[in-house]
């Protein structure tokens, strides 16, 4: 397993997915960055409860970048809330980087080399996914760390330990939902094997998911069918998360969703995967 795990980074290493995921980065640093030229900051996907009509829906959703109160006195909170805004597009560069990586060696015939050498497909598999899983985390992890440091000297507000472990423990549960949302693509990249196709469906499903989301929030669980293409998409986590909706059970759906991921939709790709046939 180790060898074919040292193959498969071998691959990305010299891929061109090794440096156009950074490139990637930079350019949503730059977008990151251009958040902080708006007056007031920059709102996306945002939707307003009825603390009236429904308690569940008190307050927001959405994602709120440099939105502070008192721009002298700013809250770690709220700096939180703008680091974590980045949601609302690193998504796209997780997709890109597993539908790309991982359809590769599927799309050029060359899935059939280790195979041939006797490495089962299973392992092939899971190979792939540990080194797509790692890369994203590495790049997912390092990106919040910049962004929290640029809007921290930006403001001029420096945070004590408690602040960064609290920051910390968000970020690894948003990377949570970006794990199911990583064996998400996987599983449609076996099923439908073209990469436009699926990069095209993916995109589809995760904004429209987002739009239909901030239309049906006021009544969001009196639509039974729409309620659940919902809690598929991963914006819907990160909403919540954007506005720390904690009291009303977000960390419990997290876990659920991914729990979900390492035990539906990783498993029925491991299924999907040994069926697969090679051109």
């Amino acid at each position: 397993m180790f060898n074919q795990l040292k193959s498969e980074f071998l691959k990305l290493k010299y891929s061109k997915l090794f440096i156009a995921v950074p490139i990637l980065l930079f350019v949503g640093l730059a977008l990151y960055g251009s958040f902080s030229l708006s007056s007031g900051g920059t709102q996306l996907f945002v939707s307003e409860g009825d603390e009236e009509t429904n308690a569940a829906i008190q307050g927001m959703i959405g994602f709120f970048a440099f939105t502070f109160e008192n721009i002298d006195t700013p809250k770690f909170n709220e700096i939180m809330q703008s680091c974590i805004s980045c949601n609302v597009f690193l998504w796209i560069v997780a997709l890109i980087l597993t539908i790309q990586f991982f359809c590769y060696d599927y799309s050029a015939g060359t899935i059939k080399l280790p195979i041939a050498y006797g490495i089962g497909r299973v392992k092939v598999y899971f190979a792939k996914v540990i080194v797509i899983v790692l890369y994203n985390a590495i790049c997912y992890f390092l990106f919040n760390v910049i962004t929290l440091c640029f809007t921290c000297l930006q403001i001029g507000y420096t945070p004590n330990i408690t602040e960064l472990i609290q920051y910390l423990s968000y970020i690894g549960l948003d990377f949570l939902v970006m794990i199911s949302f990583i064996l998400l693509c996987i599983t449609i990249s076996i099923c439908l094997k073209n990469t436009g196709i699926i990069a095209t469906v993916m995109c589809l499903f995760t904004l429209g998911g987002a739009v239909i989301y901030t239309g049906i929030w006021q009544n969001f669980h009196s639509h039974t069918i729409l309620k659940y293409l919902v809690w598929l998409n991963p914006l819907y986590y990160w909403m919540n998360m954007g506005t720390f909706r904690l009291e009303y059970g977000l960390i419990n759906e997290i876990i659920v969703y991914f729990v979900f991921g390492l035990l539906f939709l990783l498993p029925l790709s491991v299924i999907l995967a040994r069926k697969q046939e090679f051109k």
